[in-house]
């Protein structure tokens, strides 16, 4: 049967195929026509290449077939637009660019030739909506840190949740606003020496402060603070002289203030005079833990002087203003001593409320210093410093005043039983006596013995030497008997 779809010749015979040498001929020849048409192209105006004329082969034929079903824009649709851009830009564009930019093009079709619809995005209003959550956000913390600055401000003004124990504020003669605003804050009493400053200035109170001691509280507010410290109380209350004499134990001090009627209460003194916690410099020299024998814990810290103290005071402002005397009694130098020395504050007024107990005149001081030193230095031939005071110290005032009785205790105190230092002092040393310590003579002596009538002292290197010496006084005893009874 004919095929129809092949053409037929005049004499109705089938036309002959091609050989595979001319069907490759043709083919040549129909590239070589396509490509001298691209040469043309370029050479005059090099427009935008189409991928169907630039690629040969199925591939080309098939984006060909692919442009003729969609609905895009033709090649020479492209090729004029590319013209028209050329003309535009003044120069020929190459092949590699023409290229570029159909594929440019190729992406905004899907595979069905199609174009590809892009969402658009609502960017300014997301913008807006950020700008306007930033700028509420800045506003609510600023509007937070400025509460808190407030608030806090105010407490501090006020004197909310701060310490409400009182102190002594001692104001120098002729102070400045300022310099009392920073005395305070070294004190602790306020953080804000500037609002203090301009509370001041505002109360029109510059130049009405009254120098002296003030006992002022942080609880205080700073209108109340300028309100005391501009108060002279010296004409309000009634004043009293007082004097603790060198030696002096710290009970019969607080007997002493109670007698005078500076305090209500011994016992209320002891209290807060043995706790301390002012903060004073000498304080931080102090053990960080209290010796379990320890009988009185601050015992030697009640500086022998005379004091002037309002009747019926507080008995915490009492202690202070006795703290801040001692801690004015020693100075830079003694510190940096006792480090040369290798002894602690406490050592050191320790053996100098013994040494005090000791001498029975100024001038022997360092050299009985130097005896105590000597055999703390020579503990293993002189485990005991055998001081007659510290065993009349345990018998008459630890003992009787003990609750239940600590015999532990008393054998520390007692140096003719307990090893080296007892705990603490026995009494309130003078400024020669803790001088003596700190800068004892140089002295080869290990023993010394007083003649309590004469207050005559003598010294010895041993033991034969100090039974001599007793001898001795013994013999100036009689003597000084017999005369007062005319037997001479």
């Amino acid at each position: 049967m004919a095929d129809l779809n092949k053409p037929e010749l005049e004499n109705g015979q089938e036309p002959e195929s091609p050989s595979p040498a001319e069907t490759e001929t043709a083919l040549d020849d129909a590239m070589n026509e396509m490509d001298a048409f691209i040469s043309e192209m370029s050479g005059a105006s090099q427009p935008e290449e189409d991928p169907a004329v630039s690629f040969s082969g199925k591939g080309a034929k098939s984006m060909l077939d692919h442009r003729q079903h969609s609905d895009e824009p033709t090649a020479a649709d492209r090729k004029k637009a590319a013209k028209k851009a050329a003309k535009k830009q003044k120069r020929p564009m190459s092949i590699e660019e023409d290229i570029a930019d159909l594929a440019e093009e190729e992406k905004e079709y899907d595979e069905w030739g199609r174009k590809i619809r892009k969402k658009r995005r609502k960017r300014k209003k997301s913008r807006k909506l950020s700008c306007t959550l930033v700028l509420l956000t800045l506003i609510v913390s600023l509007s937070s840190v400025l509460s808190v600055t407030i608030l806090a401000v105010a407490k501090e003004m006020y004197g909310i949740d701060k310490d409400i124990e009182e102190k002594i504020i001692t104001i120098p003669a002729g102070a400045a606003v300022s310099d009392i605003a920073q005395q305070l804050q070294n004190e602790k009493m306020l953080t804000l020496p500037q609002v203090f400053r301009l509370v001041s200035r505002m109360k029109g109170k510059d130049g009405d402060f009254v120098a002296g001691e003030h006992v002022l509280s942080a609880s205080m507010s700073y209108e109340t603070m300028i309100e005391e410290l501009c108060t002279n109380h010296s004409d309000e209350r009634e004043s009293v002289r007082v004097t603790f004499p060198e030696g002096t134990t710290l009970l019969r001090c607080a007997e002493i203030l109670q007698e005078n009627e500076v305090i209500t209460n011994a016992d209320d003194f002891l209290f807060f005079f043995n706790g301390g916690g002012w903060d004073f410099e000498f304080e931080h020299h102090l053990p960080t833990t209290v010796n379990p024998l320890k009988f009185q814990r601050m015992e030697g810290y009640c500086f022998p002087d005379t004091y002037e103290f309002y009747v019926h005071e507080e008995p915490n402002i009492v202690a202070q203003k006795i703290y801040a005397h001692f801690d004015s009694k020693i100075t830079e130098g003694d510190y940096k001593k006792m480090e040369e020395l290798g002894m602690s504050l406490d050592q050191v007024i320790t053996l100098a409320s013994i040494v005090q107990a000791e001498a029975g005149k100024e001038s022997d001081m360092k050299d009985i210093a130097s005896v105590f030193h000597n055999r703390l230095l020579n503990s293993s031939m002189f485990p005991q410093l055998q001081s007659d005071p510290t065993r009349k110290y345990a018998e008459d005032v630890i003992a009787p005043n003990l609750q239940i009785a600590n015999q532990l205790m008393c054998d520390a105190y007692n140096t003719y039983v307990g090893p080296g230092l007892p705990p603490g002092a026995i009494n309130n040393p003078g400024k020669a006596a803790i001088e003596a310590v700190l800068y004892p003579n140089d002295t080869p002596y290990y023993y010394f013995v007083a003649n309590v009538d004469t207050k005559v002292t003598y010294y010895a290197v041993d033991n034969a030497g100090h039974e001599a010496n007793i001898a001795k006084i013994r013999a100036e005893q009689e003597e000084a008997r017999k005369a007062a009874n005319g037997e001479n």
